[in-house]
């Protein structure tokens, strides 16, 4: 009996094994033959960016909704029309939006820094797209605020990190490697600026452009073309399927007219240029002259001045296209469009250097309009010729937006796609091309090289990075060399060097503030020039060198040893001059390489590539 029940539980035991076996089985071939297939990766990497598109999109719907909200309500031709208030508010109203968002800035600088499309390709290259979901909320009310209260601002930088935020928040989420939370980043970026501007591709090339600096890959292309178009679909079921400018008819000219284009074109490029150079000068007079650090202390007096011109011209509230609309129906005469074309530039650069929130696509826009409109009324009526004025505005959009913004192949879809006009291309392109060659020679590169070049983030031609440029000295700091006092002897060196754990000596002084360094060619040349060597000390043959900050970058490290033919580069406390420590040739190799590994191959698409 007990024989029978033995077997029976041996064989119910045998047959619970065989279940699990086949269970464990059957789920490793269901995980094997579809999770972990090619068709699963392309699946899922289809509707990542489906959602993503739609999200960004509705993001970008949702703030492109409240700001128009919030503008209409602010205008001062709909205070007037609607309350009929004294102008004296009027006067004020830039002043409240510039009070509110300088309180936001006061509680959170940190957070507020990161605005615009310049921290979304610092997220893209140093964060591995991240951006922080506070980020992107903050980011979202701040410009609605700044632009609806009348700054003449763009909505494109805003989106920009609303469509980024979103798509790195998503991918975040699901865990993804850091390459996919850097194509979803971007591709989140590309579907907001499709759904604000019903410009999808443009949004596309925003993304490669602008975004990925041109550093694109197959996947990542993909991720752009799906999001992109599912977010324009989006907005323009909500918002309907209308383009930004109204175009009244236009004569092109003939060909002799494209020698025109041509000088409209290299003034583009000028205008851009003197942007840059009043950007450049309020922000030394910011900084440096007045030196202003307070976001109340730097906005607010911009938006009083920007008040007292805007109750002589309601025109420069706002993103102004309602303004372009009606300079294309010739509702400005030529001294009227000169003056706005001067304060719409000197705004722009006051603004942005205050620290208001927006971006410079719509402000490039309006500006290119008046410019090619102006030099269209100044040729006819100096030069007698006949050439349409609209259709020079239309051209003169194209080369500004290209000339400030650095984004040629961008400029010429946007454009082409907000006035759904493709008659103009031709002059557009030429105009777009020679105003960012222009901007390139005189400014040695693009808007975005050499403003992430000042935050110490050097990127190369095709969108590479520095990967060491923000990796400190101190996370490869050594503290275990070989340390001599100044008045130590040359026997006592010979022995040190030779068992020196890094090949060099370090030479102090009784304060242990660094003097200089000893190297075995340094010990070597001194006995063979020197029949008196016994008789010399460390302070002697110590070589003073540069050294480095433990919060110095490790770039700067490799630039003194290369400079120097080192191998060993000493850290100083600079406030006090006290050894540190050493940064070695080997350590940066290591360092360079764990953080070229970090960098993980993407989940979606590439294992296939891999397989076959």
């Amino acid at each position: 009996m007990s024989l029978n029940l033995d077997k029976k539980i041996y064989l119910r035991a045998l047959s619970l094994i065989s279940r699990k076996k086949i269970k464990n089985t059957l789920s490793l071939s269901i995980k094997t033959r579809y999770i972990e297939s090619e068709i699963f990766r392309y699946l899922s990497h289809i509707l990542i960016s489906i959602i993503i598109g739609l999200l960004a999109g509705a993001g970008g719907i949702f703030f492109h909704t409240l700001l128009e909200f919030t503008k209409n309500k602010f205008h001062p031709e709909n205070l007037q029309s609607s309350i009929n208030i004294n102008p004296i508010i009027i006067f004020f109203i830039p002043s409240l939006g510039a009070l509110i968002t300088s309180y936001m800035t006061y509680l959170f600088p940190e957070i507020a820094r990161e605005k615009g499309v310049l921290s979304v390709i610092k997220a893209i290259l140093i964060k591995k797209g991240y951006i922080p979901f506070k980020e992107t909320l903050f980011h979202f009310f701040a410009p609605i605020i700044s632009i609806g209260t009348g700054a003449p601002l763009g909505p494109e930088g805003p989106s920009a990190k609303i469509g980024g935020g979103i798509g790195s928040y998503i991918s975040t989420l699901l865990k993804l490697n850091s390459n996919d939370i850097i194509m979803y980043t971007s591709a989140g970026g590309g579907a907001a600026i499709s759904a604000v501007f019903n410009a999808p591709i443009a949004g596309v090339f925003f993304g490669i452009e602008v975004i990925l600096l041109n550093d694109l890959k197959n996947r990542a292309l993909s991720a752009l073309i799906i999001s992109s178009v599912v977010a324009d679909i989006l907005a323009r079921h909500a918002l309907g399927d209308k383009k930004v400018f109204v175009i009244p008819h236009y004569d092109l000219g003939d060909y002799n007219s494209y020698f025109l284009f041509f000088l409209l074109s290299i003034i583009c490029g000028i205008i851009s240029l003197l942007y840059f150079k009043l950007s450049y000068t309020f922000k030394q007079m910011f900084n440096e002259k007045l030196k202003i650090t307070t976001p109340f202390g730097r906005l607010i007096p911009v938006t009083l001045l920007f008040g007292f011109f805007l109750l002589w011209d309601y025109d420069l509230f706002g993103i102004g296209y309602d303004t372009i609309n009606n300079l294309f129906i010739n509702k400005f005469s030529l001294m009227e469009a000169l003056k706005l074309l001067i304060l719409k530039i000197c705004f722009l650069a006051l603004f942005i250097q205050a620290g208001a929130f927006g971006g410079t696509f719509a402000p490039s826009l309006s500006i290119g309009a008046f410019a090619g409109y102006s030099f269209a009324l100044l040729a006819n009526k100096f030069f007698y010729t006949s050439i349409d004025p609209v259709a020079f505005g239309l051209v003169g959009m194209g080369g500004v937006l290209a000339g400030i913004n650095s984004i040629p192949l961008t400029s010429i879809l946007l454009v082409f796609e907000v006035t759904g006009d493709y008659k103009f291309i031709l002059p557009l392109m030429l105009s777009s091309i020679i105003s960012y060659l222009v901007i390139i020679y005189y400014r040695g590169g693009s808007e975005y090289s050499i403003a992430l070049m000042d935050e110490n983030i050097d990127v190369s031609k095709k969108g590479d990075i520095d990967v060491l440029s923000k990796a400190p000295v101190s996370s490869i700091i050594k503290k275990d060399m070989d340390i001599v006092k100044a008045k130590t002897s040359f026997n006592i060196l010979i022995n040190t060097i030779i068992s020196a754990k890094y090949g060099d000596i370090i030479v102090i002084n009784d304060k242990e503030q660094f003097l200089g360094i000893i190297t075995l060619k340094d010990v070597r040349q001194a006995l063979l020039d020197n029949d008196l060597a016994d008789l010399l000390i460390a302070s002697d043959l110590a070589v003073k060198l540069p050294a480095v900050q433990p919060q110095d970058s490790i770039s700067t490290a490799i630039k003194i040893m290369k400079e120097y033919d080192l191998e060993n580069v000493p850290v100083v406390n600079r406030a006090n001059g006290k050894l540190e420590g050493i940064v070695t040739h080997r350590d940066i190799i290591e360092k360079y390489f764990s953080i070229v590994d970090d960098i993980a191959l993407s989940e979606h698409l590439i294992k296939s590539e891999k397989a076959k």
